[in-house]
């Protein structure tokens, strides 16, 4: 790691989350957005990522390859979930890269959303009737999805509304919870538990 590498990860690491160095695995996420709802989701599911030693970190502030030395270094597992927009695909490339291209570590280390992030895709996984309630529209209103969640975001904030959407999953059961992200729990338990099955 270069020195500007080592102070990043300094601050994000050391003096903001400092407890992450005692985790047997980080989550990888872009923002804000997905640390609230994954964090949510998962412990509707049933899974304490406190308790299993995961930890799930934002990496847009400190760059994703400089966090994933330092885990490999610290001998920390990782797994990274990217939205699917531009900005997503080069975070995947990235982890891919980082993996020297091995489909099968792929598995276990990247999740790519099949949408361009995680309100669109969390609209397309049955959560529609939140954004719409959110940005005040009723569900039969002729706009696309994109115009309904942005508006959504302006009546509140995309935080808020993940947290929205999470405790709406949380009302309708484990069931409406996106397979994707079931799966993707169970990776990252698995390799927080040291790829044991």
């Amino acid at each position: 790691m270069n020195a500007e590498d080592s102070r990043r990860i300094a601050f994000h690491i050391r003096f903001n989350r400092a407890s992450s160095l005692f985790a047997r695995c980080w989550l990888l996420v872009e923002g804000e957005t997905e640390t609230w709802v994954i964090n949510e989701l998962a412990r509707q599911c049933g899974h304490h990522f406190d308790a299993e030693g995961v930890k799930v970190i934002e990496f847009a502030q400190s760059g994703l390859k400089p966090l994933i030395k330092f885990a490999r270094r610290m001998g920390i597992e990782w797994h990274v979930l990217v939205d699917g927009d531009e900005a997503g695909k080069k975070y995947a490339a990235t982890v891919r890269s980082l993996l020297n291209d091995d489909k099968m570590l792929e598995r276990d280390h990247l999740t790519a959303l099949p949408a361009m992030d995680m309100e669109h895709f969390m609209y397309r996984q049955g959560f529609d009737d939140v954004y719409h309630r959110v940005a005040q529209l009723p569900m039969n209103i002729p706009m696309n999805m994109r115009r309904v969640i942005t508006k959504a975001i302006h009546r509140s904030s995309k935080p808020d509304l993940a947290i929205e959407v999470a405790m709406e999953a949380g009302r309708r059961g484990v069931d409406a919870i996106p397979a994707l992200l079931k799966k993707m729990f169970s990776r990252v338990l698995w390799l927080a538990r040291g790829r044991a099955d």
